[in-house]
């Protein structure tokens, strides 16, 4: 073989072939960019629809929870449930919502279901101060006073939004109410004090000395009143629930002073104002016949003189209407044996002769309204003080 069947010669390609390749190569390069501007413009229709349902989504969300909020506070807890899991089912991350419902459930009267909630929101949050409450009132629902008192405590103790101090105090309050009616009046007296210590602003005051009456604590109540009274907004209040609070503790000069200075301002209704100028009139004279020991013997003797002529009085007139009663012939008897010169010349500064005066008046009074019907007047005060012995006369009748 010669040289030049050795060399391979390439001939060069035809134009029409060249054309066609270029023609290829553009076609596939219009394919491609064709479909990649449709897949940008349905990435960004995606994306435009997913923006849109989200939207729609949060907007659905808000309209919903709003309608549940309103259920709730008109007192339609059923329509709130509704309205609030269909919130959540667009929205279930919101906090405020799944706390809406929760209390929603409970008020609707599905208390398992809302402790179920609020046991999953305590989980996240155990020192929440209002998620503790509401797990406390749940408990307290169901008879579990161990668990209402703990999550009392650890929603006194627990982080607050807002005005942190005020709701401890409304808790402290609430536990309190709950105690007393559990029959632990000691723990709630002990929860009120710590409350009055933390809270020395008029208002607080007034709400605690409520509250301490209701725990059976008349001196520490009449503290907390004395507190408020001090603040002029407060002043009338305070000194007409002091006013009371003496009156029911038989210190009717404390109940006649106070009762005086809350009558003095003008921001009673006429009914308030005639129920207090009533109970005034009454302290001013039942403070004449203060009979305890506590009173001075002589002032005492005075007080029982001037019971004991009402008393007899009342006898006498008893008898007037029924002569021939045995009881009120045998109280007449018993008065003439007792109210001599010499007894009342003993009666100044003998304690056993004011005290035979004393159960005499008692008894005269009462015999007298089984005989003859309710007493008026000095006889219907006299009669007042003979059935409030416990605080009046040493618990003696």
């Amino acid at each position: 073989m010669d040289a030049r069947s050795r060399d391979v010669v390439v001939a060069p390609l035809p134009a029409q072939v060249k054309a066609a390749r270029r023609r290829l190569m553009l076609r596939d390069g219009l394919k491609f960019l064709t479909l990649t501007v449709v897949a940008l413009l349905m990435s960004g229709v995606t994306t435009l629809l997913f923006r849109s349902f989200e939207a729609h989504r949060e907007v659905l969300a808000v309209r919903w929870a709003e309608r549940g909020q309103q259920a709730l506070a008109a007192g339609k807890p059923a329509e709130a449930v509704t309205a609030l899991h269909t919130s959540l089912g667009f929205r279930p991350d919101v906090r405020e919502n799944q706390l809406a419902l929760a209390r929603a459930l409970a008020a609707s009267g599905r208390v398992n279901e809302a402790e179920n909630y609020f046991l999953n929101l305590w989980q996240t949050q155990p020192g929440d101060g209002g998620i503790n409450l509401e797990l406390a009132r749940l408990a307290r629902q169901q008879g579990r006073s161990f668990n209402a008192i703990e999550y009392y405590r650890a929603a006194i103790f627990g982080n607050w939004s807002g005005d942190g101090p005020a709701r401890r105090r409304d808790t402290r309050l609430e536990l309190s109410s709950y105690l007393v009616g559990l029959g632990q009046g000691k723990a709630a007296r002990a929860e009120l004090l710590i409350a009055a210590g933390n809270n020395p602003d008029a208002s607080s005051q007034l709400r605690i000395g409520e509250a301490l009456e209701a725990a059976d604590a008349p001196k520490e109540a009449a503290t907390a009143y004395r507190n408020a009274s001090d603040d002029k907004t407060f002043a009338a209040t305070a000194q007409a629930k002091l006013g009371e609070l003496c009156y029911a503790q038989g210190d009717y000069a404390c109940a006649s002073e106070e009762l005086t200075r809350a009558l003095r301002t003008t921001s009673w209704t006429a009914e308030q104002k005639q129920r207090m100028s009533a109970l005034q009139d009454r302290s001013e004279w039942l403070r004449e016949f203060v009979l305890s020991h506590d009173v001075p013997s002589q002032l005492r003797a005075e007080h029982l003189l001037k019971a004991s002529r009402i008393a007899i009085a009342r006898v006498d007139g008893c008898l007037v209407q029924h002569a021939e009663q045995a009881d009120m012939m045998q109280l007449q008897a018993q008065w003439k044996a007792l109210d001599t010169e010499k007894n009342r010349v003993e009666l100044r500064h003998d304690d056993d002769v004011q005290d035979q005066y004393r159960r005499l008046i008692f008894s005269s009074e009462r015999s007298a309204q089984n005989v003859c019907g309710a007493p008026t007047g000095d006889d219907a005060l006299l009669l007042y003080l003979a059935d409030h012995p416990a605080t009046q006369f040493g618990g003696q009748s």
